[in-house]
């Protein structure tokens, strides 16, 4: 029997068959007064870590949550050619034009062969460092940045440093910097804006998930989700203690189990060790644990451990033989001039004697044919199994696809939208072509209560027949000062 898994590494979430769940969720959101359109959330998350263990943490009921794509402008994208400022050369003029224009990729391309030229005025190199964060080439803006950290610009290159810093996850080094701007500066905006952000991060926070999916093949989840999350000194030590519970039913047979989860996470020792402790309810009780380290500047990260395949496969079956993975895998990621690609290769070795192999190479592009939001993808994925077992997806033939798509995200301070689409093709084994979509978001109610929704649906060929998936979530988030 085939489970539900994330086929392709679009953004997905996982979450509840929205025809035979959402009606008993939709109250939950509108009696809080909250417009589903309007809710928002500016992550995403891997339906099924079975297939992709990239995030390097564990099943929270089946709900895993990454980062998605966030290089945006900000609202308040200072005017950098005011009337009083001198005039710039011509060519300095033609990057100013682009950069009014929005044309941040010619902006970071052609700002960055002007500046090996020779002194470049500092309004420019500052609409060019802004180009490049925008457009994802963190490393190379950090440089400018730093450097305009001592001129006129100091204010504003300070917030491009602080920005980096929290996309790169780095809340703790970045509310500083922040603060330090609005002490020169107290109605700074962006500065304002940041604090707003990494107070979400940094701050003591709960959140409630409801949900569940279903499948083509009968097969359905339901699943419950406490996580409370702190941090400790300096902000660099994150604590997180959890308790999930899940219920797979088949049309013959049921399935549940509950679930308690430690983790920590150190930011400031070498390798940035993540540990993950974690036992479910039931009969097989036993102690599931696992470890990440990063590498190469957070470029590279290895993870290893031993893993709870039962609830991984999202299969009454596989629940109840209480089957258990050994797990080892690498996330790499590279900046080229045409945009990031990411490769991940997993390998999990299964208590019933089978072994999994998966492995993805994606390319997300810095073309922005339709905006500065939106980025188109592409790559390739494969799966790979030594036998086919019925209780999980097991392709013995292998799997393999390519596919294209679009993703983008619109966000204020108190809202985010996100949406994927995109196409896949069959390369090999019993792949076929197919089809994947998602959208959702968060609203923050108050500022320190937020609900958010995930929606998630795909079709694709397994096992030589056609199969399709879907999924919804809802999280209500609390904030604790």
């Amino acid at each position: 029997m085939k489970n539900q898994n994330q086929y392709f590494p679009s953004c997905i979430s996982e979450g509840v068959n929205p025809l035979s769940f959402a009606g008993r969720l939709l109250p939950l959101a509108l009696c809080m007064g909250v417009p589903l359109v309007g809710m928002a959330d500016d992550r995403i998350s891997s339906s099924n870590r079975a297939l992709d263990s990239s995030s390097g943490a564990a099943v929270l009921g089946g709900f895993t949550q990454f980062s998605l794509f966030k290089y945006i402008p900000p609202v308040s994208n200072p005017d950098l050619l005011d009337v009083d400022s001198p005039k710039l050369n011509p060519e300095e003029q033609i990057i100013a034009d682009e950069y009014k224009a929005a044309n941040y990729k010619a902006v970071a391309a052609a700002g960055l062969s002007l500046m090996d030229k020779g002194t470049v005025d500092d309004r420019v190199q500052l609409m060019v460092a802004n180009s490049l964060a925008w457009t994802g080439r963190l490393a190379e803006a950090s440089t400018i940045y730093e450097y305009l950290t001592n001129g006129k610009y100091a204010d504003t290159a300070n917030v491009g440093l602080a920005n980096i810093q929290r996309w790169n996850g780095r809340d703790d080094i970045a509310a500083p910097i922040y603060q330090a701007v609005l002490e020169r500066d107290p109605g700074n905006a962006d500065a304002l804006s940041g604090l707003v952000f990494t107070r979400r991060e940094l701050n003591p926070k709960t959140v409630l998930t409801l949900g569940g999916s279903s499948d083509s093949s009968d097969e359905e989840r339901r699943f419950v989700t406490i996580n409370h999350r702190w941090r400790g000194d300096n902000n660099t030590r994150i604590y997180e203690v959890e308790t999930s519970k899940v219920r797979d039913e088949l049309p013959a047979i049921k399935a549940e189990q509950q679930e308690l989860t430690l983790r920590y996470h150190d930011l400031n020792v070498p390798l940035k060790p993540k540990f993950e402790l974690s036992t479910p309810s039931g009969n097989n009780r036993t102690l599931f644990g696992s470890v990440s380290f990063s590498l190469n500047d957070d470029q590279t990260f290895l993870y290893l451990g031993r893993l709870n395949w039962g609830r991984m496969a999202i299969n009454p079956n596989a629940l109840t033989l209480g089957l258990t993975a050994f797990h080892v895998g690498a996330v790499a990621w590279n900046d080229f001039s045409f945009g990031r690609v990411t490769g991940r290769i997993n390998n999990y070795r299964i208590s019933d004697k089978n072994t999994i192999l998966t492995g993805s190479v994606n390319l997300d592009t810095l073309w922005r044919p339709l905006g500065n939001s939106i980025k188109p993808y592409l790559g390739m994925e494969f799966r790979d199994a030594q036998f086919n077992a019925p209780s999980y997806w097991s392709p013995e033939e292998g799997s393999g696809t390519a596919y294209v798509g679009l993703k983008g995200e619109w966000s204020a301070d108190d809202w985010s939208i996100y949406s994927s689409a995109q196409v896949s093709g069959r390369l090999f084994g019993d792949a076929g072509n197919g089809w994947s979509v998602s959208a959702g978001g968060r609203r923050w109610l108050t500022s320190d209560v937020a609900m958010s929704m995930n929606l998630w649906a795909m079709a694709s060929h397994r096992d030589n027949a056609a199969y399709r998936a879907r999924s919804l979530s809802v999280n209500l988030e609390k904030l604790w000062n």
